[in-house]
């Protein structure tokens, strides 16, 4: 199958195609993975929640459906969809942020919260996902084609959970702790000793691949560490094999 991705940044894109396209190979489905926001082939990729929210707002459903499904009931005949899905990507880290709330007010007339509750978390996510992708203007077989992967409380997390040996709901990590977990993973995955606490997570995206490529067979505990990206893949795998039915 092959999913188009819309996330928020480079080292997310990475994760998304890491850790699902190995989740999927596990039963036996063939994953490629296409990034349409941002563009990698970019020497200076725009990323950020700003630019999901614009990619949405650009391509709106109409576009979406003619030009990377099967065209709905403008389709030519034998027309082939250049996608099977698109997953779109949000961090929650960025609820309680006040230009998000605003800029999510002003443009979906949406009021964001920002709960303690992981899964609360995700919902808020989803509902501005919804929003900016127009699922109302869509029909129910068209918002299935739209897979929303909240990452809780960003693929950091993920990375978190396929390198931790141990059972762990790393969607309960956030701000400090999770900035710590993930370095520490980072580090100690290029044969260094961790030393705690760090003031950011690092970004570099030659870094990011390396330790992607290395922990990549980790999905299954990022299946159960992570439940929003569980959830997310189970639609993927259902698309696919609505797709051979």
């Amino acid at each position: 199958m092959r999913v188009g991705v819309v996330c928020e940044g480079p080292t997310d894109f990475f994760a998304i195609k890491s850790f699902f396209r190995h989740a999927l190979k596990n039963d036996q489905i063939h994953a490629e993975f296409v990034p349409l926001q941002p563009k990698l082939d970019n020497t200076n990729p725009k990323g950020g929640w700003g630019n999901v929210l614009l990619w949405l707002d650009r391509n709106n459903p109409e576009y979406r459906i003619q030009n990377y499904f099967n065209g709905g009931l403008f389709a030519k005949p034998h027309h082939k969809p250049i996608f099977d899905a698109i997953l779109i990507q949000l961090d929650s880290d960025i609820l309680g942020n006040l230009s998000f709330t605003i800029r999510v007010k002003n443009k979906y007339d949406l009021d964001v919260g920002a709960p303690n509750d992981a899964q609360e978390r995700a919902n808020e996510i989803r509902k501005v996902i919804r929003s900016a992708a127009r699922f109302d203007a869509m029909t129910e077989h068209d918002i299935k084609l739209h897979v929303i992967a909240p990452a809780v409380e960003s693929t950091e997390a993920w990375c978190v959970a396929a390198f931790t040996m141990h059972a762990l709901n790393c969607e309960l990590l956030n701000g400090q702790s999770l900035k710590d977990a993930f370095m520490s993973a980072l580090i100690e995955s290029e044969g260094r000793d961790p030393s705690p606490p760090y003031k950011k997570i690092n970004k570099n995206q030659k870094r990011r691949k390396k330790f992607l490529e290395t922990h990549a067979q980790g999905s299954a505990r990022v299946r159960n560490g992570c439940q929003q990206f569980d959830q997310a893949y189970r639609q993927l795998k259902e698309l696919h094999l609505v797709r051979r039915s």
